[in-house]
C-alpha cells in the first residue's frame, strides 16, 4: 500500500458514481421537475404527487429507452404547461401527474409483459390466447402486436398527453393576469369601468 492508494480509492468511488449518473441521466434529470410537482401541490395532494412521482421514477428506471426519455420530455412539457396557465395551474398540474401515471404503469406494464412473452415459445403463447386454428393465426400475429404495442408507447400515447394538456390549457380564453390578481385589482378599486383601462392596466 502506497500513499497514493487512498487518493485513487477516492478517484475510483467519485468516477463509479459519475459513470452511474450519466448511465441513468434522464431519472436524474427527472428529479427536480417531479420534486417541484409534488412540493406545489396542495396538502390534501401531496401524498398523491408522490407516489406519481416514485411511479414515473420507477418507469425510467426500468424501462429501455427511449421511454426515460419521451417521460423526461413529458415532464419538461407538462411543467411549462403550468407555468404558462393563468387560469387554473392547480387543476392542469392535476392532469399532468394524471398523464405521467398512465404512462409510466402503461411502459412498467408492457416492459413486463416483453419480458414474460421473450420467455415463451410462440406457440405456448398464442395458447394462451386461443385454440385450434386461431391459435396459429395469433401465433403469427404476436410481432405484429408488440410492434402496435411499441408504436402507442412511443408515438401515440405522448400525443395524447400533449393533446390532453392543449385541450387543458386553451379550455379558458387566454388572461392578461391570474384570476386572483383580478379579483384583488376589483376589490381594491383599482379597476375603471368597463371599456376603460384602470391603474393597473387591467381592462374588463
Amino acid at each position: 500500500m502506497t500513499l497514493l492508494d487512498p487518493l485513487i480509492w477516492l478517484i475510483n468511488g467519485v468516477l463509479v458514481i459519475v459513470y452511474v449518473l450519466v448511465d441513468h441521466l434522464p431519472l436524474v434529470a427527472c428529479l427536480p421537475g417531479l420534486a417541484w410537482m409534488v412540493v406545489s401541490s396542495p396538502v390534501e395532494q401531496r401524498t398523491w404527487a408522490f407516489v406519481v412521482g416514485s411511479i414515473v421514477l420507477s418507469a425510467t428506471a426500468l424501462v429501455p429507452p427511449p421511454v426515460p426519455l419521451i417521460l423526461l420530455a413529458m415532464i419538461c412539457v407538462g411543467l411549462f404547461a403550468v407555468w404558462l396557465d393563468r387560469f387554473g395551474p392547480s387543476a392542469l398540474r392535476w392532469r399532468v401527474m394524471g398523464g405521467l401515471a398512465l404512462y409510466s404503469l402503461t411502459a412498467l406494464g408492457f416492459t413486463a409483459y416483453a419480458a414474460y412473452v421473450s420467455r415463451l415459445d410462440p406457440d405456448i403463447w398464442a395458447g394462451v390466447l386461443a385454440q385450434g386454428e386461431a391459435a396459429s393465426v395469433v401465433s403469427q400475429g404476436r410481432a405484429f402486436l408488440t410492434t402496435i404495442a411499441v408504436w402507442g408507447l412511443w408515438i401515440i400515447l405522448p400525443l395524447g398527453y400533449l393533446g390532453m394538456l392543449v385541450q387543458g390549457m386553451l379550455v379558458h380564453p387566454p388572461l392578461k393576469a391570474a384570476p386572483s390578481d383580478l379579483l384583488f385589482a376589483i376589490r381594491s378599486r383599482q379597476v375603471s369601468p368597463p371599456g376603460t383601462r384602470g391603474n393597473d392596466g387591467f381592462d374588463l
